[in-house]
């Protein structure tokens, strides 16, 4: 079997490369879509918001949970009913 040459190899490599670009941008889609009806079924569809706005509070909600990644044993919110 003869060796490929340079421009095969980089051809298969920029195939395979396009290929795993193509998986990222399907995981994205399908993680915006899940994050979208989320959002929709909550009623932010309804507000007008601006997108630096929601951009923001999407961020607080994300740092929220990346404190708790370390805590998976402790509830993410307490309620204390003993008065």
């Amino acid at each position: 079997m003869a060796r490929k040459t340079l421009t095969e190899r980089k051809a298969d490599k920029l195939a395979e490369l396009n290929r795993i670009k193509a998986e990222l941008a399907e995981l994205e889609n399908k993680a915006a879509e899940r994050i979208g009806k989320i959002a929709l079924s909550s009623g932010l569809g309804d507000l007008e918001i601006d997108d630096a706005v929601l951009r923001q509070e999407f961020e607080a909600i994300a740092s929220k949970f990346r404190k708790n990644e370390g805590k998976q044993d402790s509830p993410v919110a307490t309620t204390s009913s003993a008065y």
